[in-house]
């Protein structure tokens, strides 16, 4: 059995079309899931607070050598 060119130009087609849809649907997954995302944060609040605190270490050291 000898595969046709015409043979070979459906096998494209169809490998072709089995490609894109995957495609297709993987993208329109992601953008379902960003779209969910987008729309559970849209009435949340997100606040940052930042602060700063310094110190000085005030340590002594007396040292008196005994001659």
């Amino acid at each position: 059995m000898k595969i046709t060119p015409q043979q070979w130009i459906e096998v494209v087609k169809l490998i072709s079309t089995f490609i894109i849809g995957l495609i297709t649907a993987l993208c329109v997954q992601s953008c379902t899931a960003s779209m969910s995302v987008f729309w559970k944060n849209s009435n949340s609040k997100q606040e940052s607070q930042q602060t700063m605190k310094q110190s000085v270490d005030s340590t002594r050291i007396n040292i008196q050598p005994n001659f």
